[in-house]
């Protein structure tokens, strides 16, 4: 037993010996529950001049001794508009693994991704392939480790690299020693593409112990370091002082992050504390590979971004048969430094200008959160429950270049009941409101000193009887946003914004399986000047909003067909100088609809919704244009 601690232990204390490389990222590759819960999920969406198709395909199973699994992927987005425009993105997975002996396995996993876009960007059309051979060992039942090598293909803007692929990732799964819970996971990764060089290092630990009932502590460490090469066009003079087609650009980040959780449990039934506190450091550095010393700017340096953070939380949780609570509060504080890297040789004054306009950039911010929530049945069918957040956020620039400082104050309460009027209908209510005051510390961003308050009242019933059920309600909201200073500035003017909103869901079984559905909302809402002295509001526009979507809906064994119509209406008011209100924009649009589900238990759901729209504006002119929605989940 003694040899297994050591194994144990010998691997964390070498585990930061091998870090001294590269970067987070992904998770572990072999790892076969990347393949659990098979499933094959599709959709696609037509609306407006929108297509969008998605497809996610997730494979797993052991034959025997041999464990075959696939990861596929696929995204895609067309907009058909004056200008088309058209974005993909692909991945494939795929994993095999023999066992040869119990605690002895071999393998190979490809991977391929492909992101294209016709938009002109620097990295439009890229690709990566790459396949390995793996050898998985347990020296013990928690703990294995898998080497890797093979040979990485990766195109970028039209020019592939092509070179091995190595390294090696080890798992510590569950591995309990003196009443602690040991999960740690190490992954490395280094693709030599010459000219580039793309590197992966990522390692986590949790570490949990329990001390009898009362109290446990969980132990959380990260560090991470990935490294990604780019290629990206250059000027003339570099091209040919260097004889490169294009330039390349290495962007390194690297994290740290420590966390530690305590949670007690207190002599007291149904109360406890929980302690978090959290440090994190990350660096992100870029470096230019090529840099012609002719034709240097401010733009030729490369930089450098430090942050820091600090975060300590802590809650008290009460419970009891009647009653729910939770307080919370939570301090954090983060720094962040940008800097320009020097180049020998060049003048310092160019430096120094591009060194200053990334120390513009640095700032620091502190933010305290106190937060309270909590619920009590008055009876068995009546409870009243409330929430209380309030936030202080101080965010200072060190620059003197620099007036983004501000304090920000955000207050929030929300108070809700609950009633079980009769076994078969419901009544909620709820009361909520906020006030966020925003202020700039200098004078060249005061003028954006404003008073943000909201206030909303909202009901809801549900009615639940054998052949009928409907769900309605009703919401009455206001927003009044006020500057400090529009007095003194003609250009600033505070306004408000209230909405009246109306909500409907109805079934009813008009017999066997023969239903009426009705879903609709009508939505009116206001916007105007706003003088929060006198509290008077001067509108300019109102909005008339409403939707109806009434259907007819069959159900036989695992499939529904539903046939109805599909009516939106969306009308804009202006104001005159009497304050009466007149149409300005018409928008109808009246569509048949149809719905079509097949449901097999939770293993399979396919879920199409289309709908054929005829389109009428303010200007008479008519359109016609077709939407399509298909879903498909399949558990395999």
């Amino acid at each position: 037993m003694r040899k297994s601690y050591l194994h144990i232990l010998l691997f964390i204390v070498a585990l930061p010996i091998l870090l001294k490389a590269q970067i987070p990222g992904n998770s572990l590759s072999f790892v076969k529950k990347r393949y659990s819960f098979p499933h094959l999920i599709s959709h696609f969406d037509k609306q407006l001049q929108t297509y969008n198709y998605g497809e996610k395909f997730n494979y797993g199973k052991q034959f025997n001794k041999l464990f075959l699994g696939l990861n596929q992927t696929f995204i895609s987005t067309l907009i058909n508009s004056t200008h088309k425009s058209v974005r993909d993105n692909f991945f494939l997975s795929l994993l095999g693994e023999y066992d040869f002996y119990k605690n002895l396995s071999a393998g190979a996993n490809t991977n391929y991704y492909v992101y294209s876009d016709d938009k002109q960007l620097a990295i439009n059309n890229s690709s990566i392939f790459n396949t390995s051979a793996f050898i998985k060992y347990h020296p013990l039942k928690n703990l294995s480790i898998t080497p890797f090598a093979g040979i990485s293909r990766n195109e970028q803007i039209g020019i592939t690299d092509t070179g091995p692929l190595y390294g090696g990732e080890a798992l510590i799964n569950n591995f309990n020693f003196n009443e602690f819970n040991l999960f740690s996971a190490f992954k490395f990764q280094n693709e030599d593409i010459s000219p580039r060089k793309n590197s992966i290092v990522n390692m986590k630990i949790n570490l949990n112990k329990s001390f009898q009932n009362y109290f446990s502590n969980q132990l959380f460490g990260l560090y991470s370091e990935q490294r990604k090469d780019f290629y990206f066009d250059t000027d003339s003079l570099t091209m040919g002082e260097f004889q490169i087609e294009k330039n390349i650009q290495s962007r390194t980040e690297s994290k740290y992050s420590i966390v530690d959780r305590l949670n007690f449990v207190s002599l007291i039934p149904g109360m406890s504390l929980n302690i978090e506190g959290s440090i994190d450091w990350r660096k992100i550095d870029r470096e230019t590979r090529y840099v012609s010393l002719s034709n240097i700017s401010t733009s030729s340096f490369d930089t450098e971004i430090e942050e820091f953070k600090m975060n300590f939380f802590t809650s008290l949780k009460y419970v009891s048969s009647r009653y729910y609570g939770i307080i919370r509060a939570n301090f954090s504080e983060r720094e962040e430094k940008h800097r320009a890297k020097n180049i020998k040789g060049v003048n310092e004054i160019i430096f120094e200008k591009r060194d200053e306009q990334e120390k513009r950039k640095n700032n620091t911010g502190k933010q305290i959160t106190i937060s309270g929530e909590g619920s009590y049945y008055l009876t068995r069918n009546n409870r009243i429950s409330f929430s209380l957040f309030h936030r202080k956020l101080t965010y200072d620039t060190p620059s003197e270049l620099n007036f983004d400082d501000r304090d920000e104050l955000l207050s929030m309460f929300s108070i809700n009941y609950f009633s079980r009027l009769s076994p078969y209908f419901n009544l909620f209510t709820t009361l909520q409101g906020s006030i966020n005051k925003t202020v700039y510390i200098f004078k060249e961003r005061s003028a954006n000193n404003n008073t943000l308050r909201v206030i909303k009242l909202l009901g809801e019933s549900n009615l639940h009887l054998k052949y009928l059920s409907s769900k309605n309600s009703a919401e009455i909201s206001a927003n009044y946003t006020v500057y400090d200073f529009e007095d003194l500035n003609p250009n600033l003017k505070s306004f408000s914004y209230r909405m009246l909103n109306f909500r409907d869901s109805t079934t009813a079984n008009l017999f066997g399986n023969v239903y009426l559905k009705f879903l609709g909302y009508i939505k009116f809402s206001e916007q105007g000047d706003f003088l929060w002295n006198k509290f008077a509001n001067n509108p300019f526009r109102y909005l008339d909003e409403r939707y109806v979507e009434p259907a007819l809906e069959y159900k036989f064994r695992y499939f529904t067909f539903a046939f109805g119509l599909r009516y939106f209406s969306l009308y804009t008011y202006l104001f005159d100088d009497n304050n009466i209100k007149y149409i300005h924009t018409t928008y109808t649009s009246t569509a048949p609809l149809t719905i079509i589900t097949c449901s097999i238990s939770n293993n399979l759901l396919l879920h199409i919704r289309g709908w054929y729209e005829f389109i009428n504006t303010e200007s008479n002119k008519k359109h016609e244009l077709a939407n399509l929605i298909v879903r498909l989940k399949w558990n395999i």
